[in-house]
């Protein structure tokens, strides 16, 4: 099996995956919102959030660290505060007992988090996506059960902790079992080393949650749980599907990045600016679909409960394009052992991201948040390319891909905005019918697009 092929089978089974998660993510979203209305779904929403920005804590970056080693030597196998700052900003009882309860589901996840690492680095992707899919798989029945016998927001934290639980001990036989199992030894010299080359990992992993998940903090603490709930209404979704394709991506090409960075730096440049352009191929048009059929993709979801959140949708919807690439360039910059950099742009992210958010939360609320959200992903965005280029000359030839995608959106978007009246459903099928035929007419597919494509539809042609 080829190096492409070898990637789309990884992509295959995270894309079956996270088509799966996505979904279940959805249903979840738009039940916990119509369900818990504005304000307790704010509450859930921060409750949640709050507690994600202490996982890299409890990882350290370790398991970012190990993808890396192992998928260039896996003989190196066997090498391998919540409560106090949710009580200091002051938070009512409610929510703090919530937190705690999440707590316990951020520690868990940490260690899963281990095992998904190590099936990653393995390129065992389809042991990753079972553990991702049975924990949703897990979530909503049980959510839904607590739910319906009165303990709402508790019984949503239960949920949480027992699908984990679940989660945990399928990861920890899929290790012993079809893996190896690891030679427990104390080695505190090595754990010294192990840890030392993993914080620049965790430190970036806790930027990187920061970044995303500051915004509902802050809003909670300068706002109230209505804005949060509004806001997180509109960001959900978008989050929901950059998360998606960004996951499926990125489990899939690290490993590979990691090895060429040994073997091939021109393919490895190659290759990244190929995935870059894919990128910007399926998240261009979903930018322009989202930004013009807000209203009805609002209505669609919560029905006529969140109208406030149209706005907010419109602008998020701009940070699609932007997060998918910087995922990739960000990953490109940990393959080539300079995770450093990627921390740093993610710092500064952060702050700008943060200094915003208190300037604009004030006079904006959410609207405020979600123009930060947006100008801070350029921030990065930028950063990114400016760092790669002082390694690689990828710039030009990287933005020279994202035209035709951009041209053929903005054509379709006229085409959204002209007919906009057309049932949904048979709008968004006519319109990548349309984008896929102008991509067509401009040429998009280079020869070695072609190539790629026949290598796959080699490789299904002999399954």
């Amino acid at each position: 099996m080829n190096t492409v092929q070898r990637i789309v089978k990884n992509i295959g089974f995270s894309g079956v995956s996270q088509v799966i998660i996505t979904i279940i993510g959805f249903v979840l979203i738009i039940y916990l919102a119509r369900y818990l209305g504005e304000a307790e779904f704010g509450t859930y929403n921060l409750a949640i959030y709050f507690t994600s920005l202490f996982i890299p804590l409890a990882d350290l970056g370790i398991s970012q660290f190990m993808i890396r080693e192992l998928a260039r030597d896996k003989k190196r196998f066997d090498s391998f505060i919540i409560c106090s700052v949710i009580n200091i900003m002051g938070y009512s009882q409610e929510i703090i007992n919530l937190v705690y309860l999440f707590g316990i589901y951020t520690i868990i996840s940490s260690f899963v988090l281990t095992f998904r690492s190590i099936f990653q680095a393995y390129e065992k992707l389809e042991y990753t996506s079972l553990l991702i899919v049975v924990e949703k798989v897990f979530l909503i029945p049980l959510v839904v059960i607590f739910i319906i016998v009165g303990l709402n927001l508790k019984g949503i934290a239960y949920g949480y902790i027992i699908s984990i639980i679940l989660t945990f001990a399928l990861g920890l036989y899929l290790l012993l079992r079809k893996i190896k199992k690891p030679k427990i030894k104390v080695d505190f010299k090595l754990w010294k080393i192990f840890f030392r080359n993993a914080l620049p990992f965790g430190l970036n992993s806790l930027f990187t949650v920061s970044f995303v998940r500051v915004d509902t903090v802050i809003l909670s603490y300068l706002k109230n749980d209505v804005a949060v709930g509004i806001y997180n209404a509109a960001y959900a979704p978008l989050l929901a599907i950059t998360s998606a394709f960004a996951t499926m991506v990125v489990y899939s090409v690290y490993p590979v990045m990691s090895r060429y960075f040994i073997s091939s730096k021109d393919v490895l440049k190659t290759s990244t600016i190929l995935t870059c352009k894919y990128m910007a191929i399926i998240s261009l048009p979903m930018t322009v679909g989202c930004f013009i059929l807000a209203g009805n993709f609002i209505n669609l979801f919560y029905g006529n409960q969140y109208q406030n959140a149209i706005f907010a949708f419109q602008i998020l919807s701009l940070f699609i394009p932007l997060r998918l690439i910087s995922s990739i360039t960000g990953t490109f910059l940990t393959s080539i052992n300079k995770q450093g950099i990627r921390t740093f742009c993610y710092m500064v992210g952060l702050i700008f991201n943060v200094i915003l958010n208190i300037v604009m939360i004030p006079y904006l609320s959410y609207i405020g948040a979600s123009i930060a959200t947006v100008l801070s992903e350029i921030l990065v965005y930028v950063l990114f390319i400016f760092f790669i280029s002082k390694y690689y000359s990828i710039s030009q030839e990287l933005h020279k891909t994202f035209i035709k995608p951009l041209i053929a959106s903005l054509i379709m978007g006229a085409f959204l905005v002209y007919f906009n009246k057309l049932n949904l459903f048979i709008l968004i099928v006519l319109a990548m019918i349309i984008y896929f035929i102008l991509l067509l007419i401009q040429k998009t597919f280079t020869d070695t697009d072609k190539h790629i494509i026949n290598q796959l539809l080699g490789r299904f042609t002999n399954e």
